[in-house]
């Protein structure tokens, strides 16, 4: 898929609402939408509640409006899952803030004993902040700088903000002559087209490649000492201070960034 025009390969545009901001504090998905897009024609569309067998937070209601009297007669994640991962498969995911998307999905995936999704994934809000000059990035402001339906914090009305998002980022993308689905994630990673890819270690490479996790230890400023923590790799970024591996920590139940340079051992699980 790295090579392939994006004209040419299938998207996934995803939302998840929740019950909360931490799947560490207990926090489900409540709502889920997306769209299967390829060439701008939509092929599948999916939403639906989700019950998540916790009440919502106070500030999650005041930002989806979602109440438990919605959610009564709503599908678990169980239910739904099957149907959800079979419209995902074998297309790139495409989500703003896809950190916070891929944290909830994976753990949902985890609680049911199954792996993290290995998609591809392009995140509308880095690519945004890369290509963009706006005052802010967030969904609804981008939206309204740029006259696309403004979403409503409901999965579905900001999947539709997020379809004309994505259009606008595509042709940015060409205009600086990044057509392909390598070049995309490369931008969004921080790297310019002329620009060397960072080399990984081999432990992490094979990580990445064969979807498998990673034990390590890490010294992060926060501690004192270093902490093992077991993390699902997905790529390495280019930050203004290193090279950094984005990967998904199952000690915090969150996506995180560790900077190679703090990284004192690892192995592959």
């Amino acid at each position: 898929m790295l090579e392939q025009s994006l004209d040419l390969l299938p998207f996934t545009l995803l939302d998840v609402e929740t019950t909360g901001l931490l799947p560490a504090e207990g926090h489900r998905v409540c709502e889920v939408a997306l769209l299967r897009v390829r060439g701008g024609v939509v092929e599948a569309c999916f939403e639906t509640l989700i019950d998540p067998q916790r009440p919502l937070d106070p500030q999650a209601f005041a930002v989806n409006g979602i109440s438990s009297t919605i959610l009564h007669d709503a599908p678990r994640f169980p239910a739904v899952v099957d149907t959800l991962m079979e419209l995902i498969d074998g297309t790139v995911l495409v989500a703003h803030n896809a950190p916070f998307d891929l944290v909830f999905l994976t753990h949902e995936l985890a609680l049911l004993g199954r792996p993290a999704p290995l998609n591809p994934m392009l995140d509308t809000l880095s690519l945004a902040r890369r290509l963009l000059r706006h005052q802010s990035y967030s969904l609804a402001a981008l939206a309204r700088d740029l006259n696309l339906p403004q979403p409503t914090h409901r999965a579905m009305s900001d999947v539709l903000a997020l379809q004309g998002l994505f259009a606008c980022l595509v042709n940015h993308l060409a205009e600086s002559g990044i057509t392909t689905l390598n070049g995309a994630l490369r931008r969004q990673r921080g790297l310019l087209p002329d620009q060397p890819d960072p080399v990984p270690p081999p432990a992490i490479a094979r990580a990445i490649s064969e979807g498998r996790r990673l034990r390590i230890v890490y010294s992060s400023r926060s501690t004192v000492i270093p902490i093992e923590r077991i993390i699902q790799p997905i790529e390495l970024t280019q930050g203004r201070s290193g090279i950094f591996l984005r990967a998904y920590c199952y000690l915090r139940n969150d996506l995180r960034s560790f900077a190679l340079t703090r990284i004192e051992a690892m192995e592959l699980e």
